[in-house]
C-alpha cells in the first residue's frame, strides 16, 4: 500500500492481508474488505457481501475502522439492509472510544482535531463561488470575495503591526487567540499566544474593576485575556501546569465578566482543585459562564442537572445549545438520551446522529482525513485518493465528495480544441467516471446538495453510466424542490423547456427560471437570458401551433395536468415517482443529521473572522480618511454617483430588453396575423371556384 516509502502494489498488499486476516488480524480483515468495496487496482472484482463479511470479522475484532464502515452500511442500506439499530450500535461503540480519549486529557478534555477540508471549496465550490451551495452556507455569511483576496501572511502582518507598535488592545487579543487555536495557514503557536495575552494582561493597572470596566472594551478584553491564561496554566499549554497561578487568572476574568474564568472557577469549586469543594458556588459559576453561551459550561451545568429528575428539562436544553456548536460531552449524553428515550421522544434516527457526529469528528484515534487532506496538500496526489477512498468507506461525506471531486471528468462544458478537430479526443477513463458517480451518490444521499446535482449531471451526460434522462431530472428535481439548489432549479426549467426527462410544458419551464432567481439573486442574467429564449420559442410555438404546453401567463395557484403536485402527473410519470421516493429519503437523511448544516459555519475557524475584522477595520479607517478630506462637506457623493449610475445603466438595458421583446411580440402577432389572412383569402378563391365549376341546379 506504499506505507515507509515502499513502491505501490495492491496485488501484493492484498495477498498479505488476506493471510494475515486468515490468523484473525482485524486490522487486516478491514483492509481485505476495503479492497472487495472498492474493487481498488481490479485486483478482484466488487464484491459487497465479502466485504460485508470481511467488515463484520474486523469489527467484532474491535477495528475501529471496521465499526466505522458498518455503522455507514447499515444506516445507508449499503450492500446489507438498512437498519438504524445495528448502525446505532456500531457508531456508538466508536463514539464511545472517542469520548473516553476526549475525558482522558487535560481539564476541559482533549483538543479537538481541526476541522476537515472540502477541496472543492478552495476553488468556490463544484459550480464555483454563486453557483455552489455547500460553499456558499460555508463563506457567504462570514465573507465576501473581496475579503478573501487577501492574502492571511497580508492580514496577519497588519494585526501584528497594530499589537506591537501601535499596542491595540484588540489585535493583541486577537493574535493570542489565533495562535492559542491555530488554524490551517498559522500553525498553533502556544508561546505566541502566551505573549499577546500578556500584552492584554499589562494593561490591567489602568483599569478599576466596576461595571463600568466589565462593560467596556478594554476590561472585556482584560478578562478573555485572563480566561486564556487560566486555561493555559491549568491545562499545561505552552507553559507549566500549574493549577494556583490558573486559579488567580480566573479570579481575575471572573470579576471582569469573562465567561471562560467563570466556568473554570465553576470546575475548580466542583473538584475542590485549589479551592474547597463546593457544589452550589460551582453551580453558581456555571450559571454566570452558561448565561453567555458559553458551552463548556453549559455541559458541565447539564452534567449536574441530568442526575436528578427534576432537573431533567434544564440538563436537555443546555445539552442541546451545547450540542450545537459540536460540543462532544453534549452530543453523547443526547444521543445516549435518545436512544432510551428519557426525557426526549424515543430516536433511534436522533440517536445514530449524534453518534456520527462523535465518531467522524473526534477521530483522534483513526485520522485518515487528516492524512489524506496532508499528502493532498504534500503533491501526493494518489496517496490522497487512496486515503481518501478509505475514509470514504468509513462514511465520512466530506471524503465521499472529496475522491468524487478528484476523479471527476465534468469540469468543462466545452472544449474548443476537440470541437474544431485541433487534438485527437482522449479517451474516456471509464473507471474514473464510475468512481465519481458512485461516490457523488453517497455524498448525496448524506445532504451534500451539490452532489446530488453533479449526481443528475453524469445521469444526464452519460458519464459512468448510461443517459437516463428521467433519473437526472428525478436528481435535479430533490435538489430543487429539497434542498432549494438555484443551479437544479435552472436546469430543471431547461428540461421542461426541451422536454427532456419530463414532459415539455413552458409553463413549468418558467416557474423553474423564476425559482432560480429568487432563490439566488446571482442567477438574474442567466435566468433573464433563459427566459427570453423561453418566450421567443414560446410564441414561435404559437405561429407554428407546436406543443409548448400550458399558457405561460396562466395563474401558478391554479392546477394543471403537468403541475408537479397534480395526481395525473405523479401516477403518470416514471420520473417524477422516482424523485418523490427520492425526496423522502433525503428528508429522512436530512432528520438523521439535524445539524449538519450549522457545521460548516463552525468550522469557518478563525482564519475568516481575522480577514472580516481587517476588511471592517481598513473600511472604518477609508471612512474616517474621507470624512478628514471632506472636513464636514457631507459624506462621499461618489460613490452615491456610481451606484446610480450602475443602476441606470441596469435600468437601460432592462428596458431595452423589454422593448426588444416587444417589438418581438409585434412581429409575431403581425406575422400571424397575415398568414391567417392569406389563408382565409386563399380559402374564399378555392370556394368561389368550386362554385363555379359546381353551379347550382
Amino acid at each position: 500500500f506504499a506505507k515507509y516509502g515502499h513502491p505501490r502494489n495492491y496485488s501484493a498488499a492484498f495477498d498479505y492481508y488476506r493471510e494475515l486476516a486468515a490468523t484473525g488480524n482485524a486490522t487486516a480483515q478491514q483492509m481485505v474488505g476495503f479492497v472487495y468495496a472498492t474493487g481498488i487496482g481490479h485486483v478482484v472484482e466488487r464484491d459487497q457481501a465479502q466485504a460485508l463479511l470481511y467488515h463484520t470479522f474486523a469489527a467484532h475484532g474491535g477495528d475501529t475502522a471496521a465499526e466505522l464502515t458498518l455503522g455507514y452500511r447499515h444506516l445507508l442500506g449499503i450492500g446489507t439492509e438498512q437498519k438504524c439499530q445495528d448502525a446505532v450500535y456500531y457508531y456508538q461503540r466508536v463514539a464511545e472510544k472517542a469520548i473516553e480519549y476526549f475525558l482522558s486529557g487535560p481539564p476541559g478534555g482533549h483538543t479537538q482535531p481541526p476541522a476537515k477540508v472540502r477541496l472543492s471549496d478552495e476553488v468556490g465550490g463544484v459550480y464555483g463561488y454563486g453557483a455552489s451551495v455547500m460553499t456558499d452556507r460555508r463563506h457567504r455569511p462570514f465573507a465576501a470575495s473581496s475579503e478573501r483576496s487577501v492574502s492571511i501572511d497580508e492580514v496577519l502582518q497588519y494585526w501584528r503591526y497594530m499589537a506591537q507598535t501601535k499596542g491595540d488592545f484588540e489585535a493583541q487579543l486577537m493574535l493570542g487567540q489565533i495562535y492559542y487555536q491555530g488554524t490551517r495557514s498559522i500553525p498553533q503557536d502556544y508561546r505566541e499566544a502566551h505573549f499577546f495575552f500578556k500584552q492584554v494582561i499589562d494593561k490591567l493597572t489602568s483599569v478599576k474593576r466596576s461595571d463600568t470596566a466589565i462593560n467596556s472594551k478594554r476590561g472585556r478584553a482584560i478578562g478573555q485575556a485572563a480566561g486564556y491564561l487560566g486555561k493555559m496554566y491549568w491545562r499545561g499549554e505552552g507553559v507549566e501546569a500549574d493549577p494556583e497561578i490558573a486559579y488567580q487568572w480566573f479570579y481575575i476574568g471572573a470579576e471582569l465578566g469573562d465567561s471562560i474564568c467563570q466556568n473554570g472557577l465553576g470546575m475548580m469549586y466542583l473538584d475542590g482543585v485549589v479551592v474547597p469543594k463546593n457544589r452550589e458556588k460551582a453551580i453558581e459559576y456555571f450559571k454566570l459562564s452558561a448565561s453567555q453561551d458559553n458551552p463548556e459550561a453549559q455541559v458541565n451545568l447539564a452534567m449536574e442537572y441530568v442526575k436528578q429528575e427534576s432537573t431533567l428539562t434544564h440538563a436537555i436544553r443546555y445539552f442541546t445549545l451545547a450540542a450545537e456548536v459540536k460540543h462532544p460531552l453534549a452530543q453523547w449524553y443526547l444521543a445516549n438520551l435518545h436512544q432510551a428515550g428519557i426525557g426526549v421522544p424515543k430516536s433511534c434516527q436522533m440517536a445514530v446522529s449524534f453518534y456520527k457526529s462523535i465518531a467522524e469528528r473526534c477521530d483522534w484515534l483513526h485520522p485518515v482525513v487528516e492524512t489524506a487532506y496532508t499528502a493532498y496538500m504534500n503533491g501526493k496526489k494518489e496517496d490522497a485518493l487512496l486515503y481518501y477512498m478509505i475514509a470514504a468507506e468509513h462514511g465520512y461525506e466530506i471524503a465521499q465528495s472529496n475522491v468524487a471531486y478528484m476523479l471527476d471528468t465534468d469540469t468543462q462544458l466545452l472544449k474548443l480544441q476537440h470541437i474544431f478537430e485541433t487534438t485527437k479526443v482522449e479517451d474516456r477513463d471509464h473507471d474514473a467516471e464510475e468512481y465519481a458517480l458512485i461516490y457523488w451518490s453517497r455524498s448525496a444521499n448524506q445532504n451534500n446538495v451539490d452532489s446530488r446535482v453533479k449526481m443528475g449531471d453524469y445521469y444526464f451526460r452519460g458519464i459512468g453510466t448510461d443517459v437516463d434522462y428521467e433519473k437526472a431530472a428525478a436528481c435535479y428535481r430533490i435538489a430543487a424542490e429539497v434542498e432549494l439548489s438555484p443551479m437544479a432549479m435552472w436546469n430543471l426549467g431547461w428540461m421542461y423547456e426541451n422536454g427532456l426527462g419530463v414532459p415539455k410544458d413552458f409553463h413549468l419551464a418558467k416557474r423553474w427560471y423564476d425559482n432560480a432567481v429568487s432563490t439566488n439573486p446571482d442567477a438574474y442574467l442567466p435566468v433573464k437570458l433563459s427566459l427570453l429564449k423561453l418566450y421567443f420559442r414560446y410564441y414561435w410555438g404559437w405561429i407554428t401551433r407546436t406543443e409548448t404546453g400550458q399558457d405561460l401567463l396562466q395563474d401558478d395557484a391554479k392546477p394543471t395536468s403537468s403541475d408537479p403536485g397534480s395526481e395525473e402527473t405523479r401516477s403518470g410519470s416514471a420520473a417524477t415517482t422516482a424523485a418523490a421516493a427520492a425526496a423522502q429519503e433525503a428528508r429522512r437523511r436530512q432528520e438523521i443529521e439535524a445539524y449538519e448544516y450549522e457545521r460548516a459555519h463552525w468550522e469557518i475557524g478563525t482564519e475568516e473572522e481575522l480577514r472580516r475584522k481587517y476588511s471592517k477595520h481598513m473600511k472604518r479607517l477609508e471612512r474616517e480618511e474621507d470624512d478628514y478630506l471632506e472636513a464636514g462637506g457631507g459624506s462621499s457623493g461618489y460613490d452615491r454617483d456610481s451606484e446610480e449610475d450602475y443602476s441606470e445603466e441596469d435600468e437601460l438595458i432592462e428596458s431595452l430588453m423589454i422593448l426588444g421583446l416587444c417589438v418581438l411580440v409585434g412581429w409575431l402577432v403581425y406575422m400571424r396575423q397575415f398568414r391567417f389572412g392569406n389563408n382565409n383569402n386563399n380559402n374564399n378563391n378555392n370556394n368561389n371556384q368550386g362554385m363555379v365549376d359546381n353551379p347550382r341546379h
